[in-house]
């Protein structure tokens, strides 16, 4: 098991991307953190990591608010003592912001609501998790901080203005923090799905029910690759994007055939 021994907090954990990295680095041993605002969601996930023989601890936590994430830091302060691996991975996406079930909103009408809701979950949610968790991730004498990102973060799309800015800030987020933590031995990286999204609620099920060409992947994707960053440290890749779907088809893991969803 590549990650046994290590204790790894994910942020976002109960549905989706954050519950499938957390249930794959407990299947690979190492015990989780999980992490999200709806507590009986990361309950869940916090079973399913035991039942799997691993420590699990559930934090019912807004990642963009200070007082919830000092207070995460402290529970796993006393819980684990350390941290090796960070991922932030909790985001607002577009069809949560004010239209509700859309995931384009014309600049227009865009409100600064909306706004300061995804740049303050998606951009300062994990600045403030990297702040105060730095002290554990050193406490283990290095480790890997993953920040989960998206196509939008490598391009500006029409409608979709607050997700890309906020991507686009932890894509820069990232890369700074490569180089400021390699001394620390600590590795900073991004990850994303790559070509095609993941399936993360139901309306995309939905989606693809009503249009069968639309091809959304598995959260699980996600995985191999977030285990292979989750080992790295200062001495090894740091500062990099790694697209998950590029990623898993150059090093053995399938295809889009092996990971897409089927209805």
């Amino acid at each position: 098991m590549q990650l046994n021994g290590k204790v790894a907090l994910i942020t976002g954990t109960g549905r989706g991307i954050g519950k499938a990295i957390a249930i794959g680095f407990a299947r690979e041993g190492a015990d989780i953190v999980a992490m999200s605002r709806t507590l009986a969601q990361v309950d869940e996930t916090a079973r399913e990591v035991k039942a799997l023989g691993r420590r699990a601890l559930a934090i019912e936590a807004d990642v963009s608010r200070l007082t919830d994430v000092r207070s995460m830091a402290e529970q796993v302060r006393h819980s684990f003592g350390s941290l090796d691996v960070l991922v932030n991975n909790a985001a607002l996406r577009m069809n949560q912001l004010g239209k509700k079930d859309s995931y384009y909103i014309p600049f227009t009408e865009l409100t600064i609501e909306d706004w300061d809701n995804a740049i303050n979950v998606n951009l300062r949610g994990p600045f403030l998790c990297i702040r105060e968790l730095l002290p554990l991730i050193r406490k283990s004498g290095g480790g890997s901080i993953i920040n989960i990102s998206a196509g939008g973060g490598k391009r500006g799309m029409a409608g979709r203005l607050p997700y890309c800015a906020s991507k686009f800030g932890l894509e820069g987020l990232t890369q700074s923090l490569a180089l400021e933590f390699q001394s620390l031995n600590i590795a900073v990286n991004s990850l994303s799905p790559g070509k095609h999204s993941v399936l993360t609620d139901e309306e995309k099920r939905e989606q693809l029910k009503a249009n069968p060409e639309l091809v959304f992947m598995r959260p699980e994707m996600m995985v191999p690759p977030a285990v292979f960053l989750a080992l790295q440290n200062g001495s090894g890749v740091t500062g990099q994007h790694l697209e998950a779907l590029e990623w898993i088809a150059q090093n053995g893991f399938g295809g889009i055939e092996d990971w897409k969803v089927k209805v």
